[in-house]
């Protein structure tokens, strides 16, 4: 059974716009967002099993993806303590679970036609094997999801085509973002990666799990932290990828002011995904064929912990014979994900 993490408001959110009732108005979800349970905003993350498999990317100084590589080249730690590695191959072709959330507040809507093309290439390039899902969901200051999880890239298209006048605040009627102001537009960005992942059905069978975010990276209501994502990634085995974006007509020092690289950087990271900060219209689409190269060259490795007492456990990979090598994978795991 799924563990909602004391999420009620989301659970209902997702049960709402399965029937196709719309958005959560902000009002709602302030009402409820009472009853989250207080977690740390650092709380790292683990899986109870005897063995831990862990899928890793490893890409050269030129971020292109190493495709060959072997136990010997590679060094594991928990929680600070170097671990023998069981077996290390490259991953299966799995089916792939992916929710695009796309931020259709103030501060994307020169933008959003762009991404909504790039995102539709994605999907048409990732929905290669009859089990692949994919899914849509837009937020403002409220959340739309604009496409339940489905295999049918006509559907995902349609919805691509319609979402603006579906939108809570059609892009009509949202005002462009002046960078001259010091707060950003209003954005539940944190609770629509929230509600990704809960749209992602459990780890009961082998697939990817994927959520990618196209937005500022800015959160402006405060309903979940940021660590409370990174914590609920880890508990459901998802990998964020992120387009951070802001307006293109913006000078280096003013995307600075309105592109959150820090939050998004940190957010895929430690998830074991990567961001993206394109800024020509080419650079959309290179993006999401890096994020679908990533998926397609993992590798996993599998141990067999030496500690049994910690309910989480950091994980670190180093490959030493190559230092201009960077590896990604998720900081860590719940021995108990549904605790």
């Amino acid at each position: 059974m799924r563990a909602w993490g004391g999420r009620p408001w989301l659970k209902g959110l997702v049960a709402l716009c399965s029937l196709g009732l719309c958005s959560l108005g902000l009002g709602a979800v302030e009402a409820v967002a009472q009853e989250r349970a207080v977690v740390p905003d650092d709380t790292l993350v683990t899986l109870r099993a005897q063995q831990v498999l862990v899928p890793f990317t490893v890409v050269d100084r030129l971020n292109r993806p190493v495709t060959t590589i072997t136990a010997a080249d590679v060094r594991l730690f928990e929680d600070g303590v170097e671990q023998d590695i069981v077996a290390l191959g490259r991953a299966p072709d799995l089916p792939t679970t992916v929710v695009v959330v796309l931020d259709c507040s103030g501060s994307m809507v020169g933008r959003l036609p762009l991404a909504k093309r790039a995102t539709l290439t994605f999907l048409e390039r990732i929905l290669r094997l009859p089990q692949d899902r994919a899914a849509l969901l837009a937020c403002q200051q409220d959340l739309l999801l604009a496409q339940p999880l489905t295999g049918s890239l006509d559907a995902l298209r349609q919805s691509l085509a319609t979402l603006d006048e579906r939108l809570p605040s059609p892009l009509g009627r949202v005002m462009p973002f002046d960078p001259r102001q010091d707060t950003p537009p209003g954005t539940a960005l944190y609770a629509a990666l929230y509600a990704a992942i809960e749209l992602i059905p459990e780890a009961t069978d082998e697939r990817r799990r994927v959520v990618v975010a196209i937005s500022d990276g800015f959160d402006s209501e405060g309903l979940v932290r940021i660590g409370e994502v990174i914590e609920h990634a880890w508990r459901n085995q998802v990998s964020l990828y992120a387009l951070g974006i802001g307006q293109p007509e913006l000078t280096a020092t003013d995307d600075q002011r309105t592109v959150n690289r820090a939050d998004l950087e940190r957010l895929c990271a430690a998830t074991g995904g990567q961001a993206f900060f394109p800024r020509l219209d080419r650079e959309f689409f290179t993006a999401f064929e890096q994020i679908d190269t990533d998926l397609r060259q993992r590798f996993v490795l599998a141990y067999t912990p030496a500690n049994e007492a910690a309910t989480f456990r950091t994980i670190r990979i180093e490959v030493p014979r190559h230092p201009d090598w960077k590896v990604r994978h998720r900081a860590g795991y719940y021995t108990n994900p549904s605790e």
